[in-house]
């Protein structure tokens, strides 16, 4: 009973993977839907009729800033040659070949997936005698990579971050805690696009119970907060290349429950898992600014996610003088239920009233997680570890994160 509420402590407070793909969500979400310059990509019809409409307009609606306008539709079509900015009735007659003619337009990608599992690892450590408080310290980072699609954009993201827990240990049976976490993870858009910047906190309760010597139970429930900076490089028509950048917030909230059973085979430690996780991503509206033209405004934007995910973890034990040397595995199929293709709407800022449509890839929902850790036990109570696990088999994105980890009771 003793040795595995230790092990389950370790795993109710294995938040690195878990807050990694929480960032990751919040990249995704933010940039659905926003234009980016990127060579070799087909022309987005969405985005070249959306600013021709508008051209073509023969009356400004209200909130317009028609100066501006008439401006931009002068230089992307006709590069100003002129040196007039025309006007709203003149620029009528600029249609689709027109917008063509003008030069390369870069079709408008969305970034937008869907939620990755939280990672939670169940590790075999030794006794919980020794003290009832355990604090814990575990740096992480991680990478991701996302190939460009005809509906969203590419890019390259690093995560790096630390998260803090303390926690109480009532019996040999029960545990309860809270951990905060800090992350920066700093994405960059392929072709030199563009690029965002999140920085995260976050606080999240879990508790641990062992109702049984091979089974336990952990759950957590957390919010977070996000301050969102990006800038995108803007290629259209014309018009000289520019950048436009916003800066936002963001929030989340977050729960899961888990249940696990482990067998002792010798020193061979084999059981299945199954894990139920949901998190909500909010994203406020917000301005883009710049001298493009071509800055956008963003509403606010939410996205749900949940997922389930059920596998199979194992374990060996070494015995030293010092303590136990634990290398573990665990294997595990993720199915998400509610993260779905997405028609996200924004506006030009000069012309607000006037909203596009741009569609989202349809997300992979089924893939897998593949785990590979190695923990320290010592004599004393404490513990470190190292822990890897990589995302695979989804056609959309490819991620791994890394924690290492120093787990000490007092």
């Amino acid at each position: 009973m003793k040795a595995s509420i230790q092990q389950s402590r370790v795993g109710s407070r294995e938040f690195s993977y878990f807050r990694f793909i929480s960032s990751l969500l919040i990249l995704l979400l933010l940039l659905c839907g926003v234009p980016l310059q990127a060579t070799a990509v087909t022309v987005d019809d969405q985005f070249e009729f959306y600013v021709n409409d508008i051209c073509g307009a023969s009356t400004a609606l209200p909130g317009w800033d028609v100066p501006k306008i008439n401006q931009l539709c002068t230089t992307v079509f006709t590069g100003g040659q002129d040196g007039s900015p025309g006007s709203m009735t003149s620029s009528s007659n600029l249609g689709t070949a027109a917008a063509r003619g003008g030069g390369a337009l870069r079709q408008p990608q969305s970034i937008k997936d869907r939620l990755e599992e939280r990672k939670q690892e169940a590790e075999k450590g030794a006794s919980a005698d020794g003290g009832g408080w355990g604090l814990l310290l575990s740096p992480q980072y991680g990478k991701s990579k996302r190939p460009e699609t005809e509906m969203e954009n590419g890019f390259q993201s690093e995560l790096k971050g630390l998260v803090v827990g303390l926690d109480y240990r009532f019996s040999d049976s029960l545990v309860l805690g809270a951990a905060a976490g800090h992350t920066k993870d700093e994405a960059n858009f392929i072709n030199e696009a563009g690029f965002l910047k999140t920085n995260s906190n976050s606080l999240n309760l879990y508790g641990t119970w062992v109702p049984t010597e091979s089974g336990y139970i952990d759950g957590y429930l957390g919010a977070g907060k996000s301050d969102i900076n990006n800038q995108r490089r803007v290629i259209f028509g014309l018009l000289p290349p520019g950048t436009a950048s916003g800066e936002t917030s963001g929030n989340q909230i977050m729960a899961g429950l888990s249940a696990g059973y482990k067998a002792d085979f010798g020193r061979i430690n084999l059981g299945p898992f199954i894990n139920l996780d949901y998190i909500k991503t909010t994203i406020d509206g917000h301005d883009e600014s710049g001298t493009t033209g071509l800055e956008l405004r963003y509403s606010e934007r939410s996205i749900v996610s949940t997922t389930s995910s059920f596998g199979g973890q194992g374990s060996m034990a070494f015995g030293y003088d010092w303590g136990t040397l634990l290398p573990s595995i665990r294997l595990s199929a993720v199915h998400e239920y509610k993260s779905d293709s997405q028609q996200i709407g924004n506006q030009l800022v000069i012309a607000p009233t006037t909203p596009f449509l741009v569609a989202t890839d349809d997300p992979d929902r089924n893939y897998a997680l593949i785990g590979l850790g190695i923990a320290a036990a010592l004599n004393d109570g404490t513990q470190a570890f190292v822990n890897y696990e990589k995302r695979s088999k989804d056609k959309l994105l490819n991620s791994w994160a890394v924690s290492i980890g120093l787990l000490a009771e007092f």
